[in-house]
């Protein structure tokens, strides 16, 4: 008689994963430079995941959005990067091209924003250069 022995599941030792904004607020709390630029840039960050939301839910590639928008492929990359703070003029192209709305307020750091709804309100202002920047789209 045979005994059939199954192989043993190998044991893995627990690893404690670590949420992106845990990493991100460690990174915010212990490295002003890198606070004071993740600020500068929070338009960049937005107008990024639009775009590439865009992308995705209308199945284009970073080369069709670039011919929907009049720009090159490289051009998109930059957008989608994140990493430079888009120009009023290229909003306004990527709004007409695309019908992303965006709403951007800049008002007086601790000053109640009033030319905004509570929608734009509520995903929180970042500060740069002394004002409150609050963006929103859909």
């Amino acid at each position: 008689m045979t005994t059939s022995t199954k192989p043993r599941a190998k044991t893995k030792t627990p690893t404690k994963r670590v949420a992106h904004e845990e990493l991100l607020r460690a990174q915010l709390d212990s490295d002003p430079e890198f606070a004071e630029e993740w600020e500068r840039l929070a338009l960049a960050r937005h107008v990024a995941v639009e775009l590439i939301r865009y992308r995705s839910e209308n199945g284009l590639s970073q080369r069709a959005l670039a011919e929907q928008l009049g720009v090159s492929q490289p051009r998109v990359v930059e957008l989608e990067s994140g990493e430079k703070n888009p120009q009023f003029e290229t909003l306004a192209h990527i709004v007409a091209a695309t019908g992303i709305e965006f709403a951007i307020s800049l008002a007086p750091v601790g000053a109640d924003a009033k030319l905004v709804g509570k929608a734009v309100k509520a995903g929180g202002a970042h500060t740069y250069a002394g004002t409150a920047v609050l963006v929103a789209s859909r």
